[in-house]
């Protein structure tokens, strides 16, 4: 496949720091991990100015949401979930034993006014993405605030920011602030995407100590192996490269942005590494493309049979996906 831009993959890669501790740990791999992650722990730490305590580690992010479910609705209780976002949400709901409740977007944006309303006893949790997939838009700290205020005593409110790292926007909320303000709000990023630690699975979760406590005993005990935790260390601690990834990225979506302004198709706008652009028939735009060694993502199990998502891809990979699309237009 000449392009894969199906998946938000960061196209640049890891970085070389992170391959050099993959290549110096692989020698070590006869020995168990450490199973608290305590280096990668104290790293992130330090980064986000938070305490040890008060980070999770997860198999990727997608566990996380596990385990979180596990820890706030053991007994049965319902997550609100916006829709359409990641269906890896309603996924992970039903592995931890709880269900999902959908609640629309209102004009492609997450409607947090209705999802504060549906919160209480029984929907304790809810699930939002910022920015969100597939959409690409995001909500500021305002928004935020008004949300964490309105939320009754016994919900919490999960936080992913997979896609935060790419977000410009001047009023991207500070959640971590938040969650040290003592607001109740657990925040979930991943590695995977701007770090380029996707097949490794690294996520963490950022929480008040005795929540993250509650997290934390929900994960199995080797849930990080030991080559992705040296990875990690060494991609947060290379801040160069995580920059020119994040420069690179919103380089290539201005680029998409202003060639698909051209061809006349609804898009939106992104705060992240891809776009959400509506074709009419999606699944046969994803086969058209595939034919010339395009793939996007089919979103109909979002529910979203109209479009795809198109990652940001390097500058050639951008190209034949726009070359591609005006030949299919």
């Amino acid at each position: 496949m000449a392009a894969d831009l199906s998946a938000n993959e960061n196209p640049w890669g890891a970085s070389p720091e992170a391959a050099g501790a993959i290549a110096a740990s692989a020698v070590t791999v006869h020995r168990y991990p450490d199973s608290k992650g305590a280096a990668l722990k104290a790293a992130l730490a330090e980064r986000l100015g938070v305490e040890p305590g008060n980070v999770v580690l997860g198999n990727g992010s997608s566990e996380l949401f596990e385990t979180i479910g596990r820890a706030v609705l053991g007994d049965g209780g319902a997550a609100l979930v916006g829709w359409p976002s990641f269906p890896a949400y309603q996924e992970a709901m039903r592995r931890a034993g709880a269900t999902s409740v959908r609640v629309p977007l209102a004009g492609h944006r997450y409607d947090l006014g209705a999802m504060a309303k549906l919160a209480g006893a029984r929907n304790r949790l809810l699930i939002v993405a910022n920015p969100n997939n597939p959409t690409g838009l995001t909500f500021g700290q305002a928004e935020l605030d008004r949300l964490l205020d309105r939320l009754p005593e016994e919900t919490l409110l999960c936080l992913d920011e997979a896609y935060g790292e790419y977000a410009s926007c001047a009023d991207f909320p500070d959640a971590i602030a938040s969650v040290l303000a003592g607001r109740p709000l657990v925040v979930v990023r991943t590695l995977s995407k701007a770090y380029g630690l996707a097949g490794l699975r690294i996520g963490y979760a950022i929480a008040a100590e005795p929540l993250a406590r509650r997290i934390d005993a929900q994960r199995q005990r080797f849930n990080t192996s030991g080559i992705a935790q040296a990875a990690a260390i060494a991609a947060i601690g290379d801040r160069e490269h995580l920059a020119r990834t994040l420069a690179l990225n919103a380089e290539g979506r201005d680029w998409l942005t202003a060639r698909l302004s051209e061809t006349g198709l609804f898009f939106l706008p992104s705060e992240a590494n891809f776009l959400l652009v509506k074709v009419g028939d999606g699944a046969e735009a994803c086969r058209r493309l595939k034919e010339r060694g395009v793939l996007v993502k089919q979103l109909d199990a979002f529910g979203l049979p109209e479009y795809f998502r198109v990652s940001v891809g390097r500058p050639e990979e951008n190209a034949l996906f726009i070359e591609s699309l005006q030949a299919l237009l």
